[in-house]
């Protein structure tokens, strides 16, 4: 019985006979199988023993960046999807497995390791351009098979983009570069991949940085909205961005000024900043704010 069919299996059955399940096959396992496997281990502290068996299963670093510099390498050689002496179907078919394993180890690495952390922007790029540039893979999302969203990855590279910054100038212009620049995967909207900095738990001269970066992209984004169709998008998502900037500050007046005078005029769908600017307000705990702005949706009939 293959593993999925046992899970679905299993599913069916209440805890009573879970545990009666356990003790018969437990009972009828040969000893030796028991000690080889380490069974009263895994049985009597299975958290332990999982952390025990992903340890032993993880590469060393340098076999790790190994693989991940030659599934990068692959990939953009087009060996997943064209047919190849180098590169199994069995392969073809399974690069996600590679990838989550690849991933993992770099992530268990690169709050240390410098190279880990730049393996794993070169993978979260290599993922970025297959799904919403070039077709490295079989599947045009490959975020959603490695069931890992292309916004947590994000988050994630950004943290380690301040790791490696001197001053925080460093990190915040190269993630508002990625955020702006990369390709986006189906489920993501530049909005989304912008709202990844960190900006509630960041100082206040990092914000003050970090604004005034915003309002050189913005008028920068502005112009090029006259002859380049992606500058009004990044525009729209980078207004966005001070928006949230402005509610953490907690400039809440300054904030619904422009969201009238500057947000609101430069979309098709009004909704969109007001829904963006209500949740803002709402997760952070603006109660009666966010109350006021949704009577006035009513009177402007938004909606939202």
């Amino acid at each position: 019985m293959r593993i999925g069919k046992l899970r679905v299996l299993l599913e069916q059955y209440g805890e009573a006979t879970l545990r009666d399940l356990l003790v018969e096959m437990y009972r009828h396992t040969p000893k030796d199988v028991i000690d080889d496997q380490d069974f009263d281990f895994m049985i009597s502290q299975y958290t332990r023993y999982k952390e025990k068996k992903n340890s032993e299963e993880r590469h060393s670093l340098s076999q790790t960046i190994t693989l991940a510099e030659r599934f990068v390498d692959s990939a953009y050689e087009h060996l997943y999807i064209r047919p190849n002496q180098v590169m199994s179907e069995r392969d073809q078919k399974n690069w996600y497995i590679h990838a989550k394993k690849i991933i993992r180890d770099l992530a268990h690495y690169a709050e240390e390791y410098t190279e880990a952390r730049t393996m794993y922007e070169e993978m979260f790029y290599l993922l970025s351009t297959s799904a919403g540039e070039e077709p490295l893979f079989s599947t045009s999302d490959p975020f959603r098979l490695l069931k890992i969203s292309q916004v947590t990855m994000l988050k994630q590279l950004i943290h380690y983009y301040q790791l490696d910054a001197p001053i925080d100038t460093v990190w915040i212009d190269r993630a508002l570069y990625t955020a702006l620049h990369v390709p986006k995967d189906v489920d993501s909207t530049r909005i989304d991949l912008l709202s990844t900095l960190p900006i509630e738990h960041s100082h206040a001269n990092t914000r003050k940085i970090l604004h005034s970066r915003l309002l050189k992209l913005c008028d920068r984004m502005l112009e090029k909205s006259q002859t380049e169709d992606t500058a009004l998008e990044n525009y729209q998502a980078l207004k966005m961005l001070e928006l949230r900037l402005l509610v953490a500050e907690g400039n809440l007046k300054e904030a619904e000024q422009k969201l009238f005078a500057e947000y609101i005029p430069f979309f098709s769908h009004r909704s969109e900043p007001f829904r963006v600017y209500v949740d803002f307000l709402e997760s952070h705990g603006h109660t009666s704010e966010t109350k006021r702005l949704k009577r006035i949706a009513k009177e402007k009939r938004i909606r939202f």
